[in-house]
């Protein structure tokens, strides 16, 4: 009888838990849906923590391949600002078609105007300094177009041979330096320019004395084919990347 009595106790305290949990789950959940453990409901939340950080990392992904495209394209049509005065084709341009071609001269017009600007930059107010300075340097300007004339041939005949194209390089960079040496000289001997004038006009320039029109050329030819081989290359690894991101 003890025994009997023992098992209804135990039989009682087991449905009457089952009612107290089933009430609680009512009340816990007024419109009758199934409750979620709490290991079901934190693995849901994980999954939906995992959903939204793959969908960021793929927003993120796409915000860095839309500024790499923009930065591409201000380097493919930007123009990098100068400093100091301004030289007639003594800068590289972004496109190689807007650059004149190896050998090319300027008009003397052109080169008494720049220098014009060029004195009055350098506040070269004496008018017989003037004269020296304009007739030294566009001297020495047509000298190094000269040089340019013969260089443009022999580069273009060395294209395919790197050994002499680079001594052609070596000994057009001699010439030239001697050009402007002499001019310096002259100009140092008939005291044309003051120390300040004198260092700013050789910062100026700089690449005048030391680039013509065949560096510009090629060297520009050969940095938009380095730039339109990148270019391609990042457009296909953009391209793979949106397909793995589907």
């Amino acid at each position: 009888m003890k025994r009997f009595t023992a098992a209804l106790v135990v039989v009682l305290i087991v449905v009457l838990g089952a009612n107290l949990d089933a009430q609680t789950r009512r009340r816990n959940n007024p419109n009758g849906k199934p409750v979620k453990s709490g290991a079901e409901a934190a693995k849901e939340a994980q999954k939906r923590a995992q959903k939204a950080a793959k969908n960021n990392e793929k927003e993120e992904r796409a915000e860095e391949r839309e500024e790499a495209k923009a930065e591409r394209e201000a380097r493919r049509n930007g123009e990098e600002e100068e400093d100091g005065i301004s030289i007639v084709g003594g800068s590289d341009d972004a496109n190689v078609d807007n650059l004149p071609e190896p050998g090319d001269t300027i008009d003397r017009a052109i080169k008494d105007k720049t220098l014009d600007e060029i004195m009055d930059e350098l506040e070269l107010e004496d008018t017989e300094k003037r004269a020296e300075f304009k007739r030294n340097v566009r001297d020495a300007w047509e000298d190094t177009e000269k040089q340019d004339k013969a260089y443009a041939v022999k580069y273009k005949r060395y294209l395919d041979n790197a050994e002499k194209l680079a001594e052609e390089k070596q000994s057009h960079a001699e010439k030239l330096k001697k050009i402007w040496d002499e001019s310096d000289e002259k100009l140092a001997k008939e005291e044309v320019l003051d120390e300040t004038q004198t260092e700013r006009w050789k910062k100026s320039s700089a690449e005048l004395r030391t680039k013509t029109n065949t560096d510009r050329y090629y060297e520009a030819k050969a940095k938009q084919a380095e730039a339109e081989k990148a270019n391609e290359e990042a457009n296909k690894k953009e391209k793979k990347d949106e397909e793995e991101d589907k």
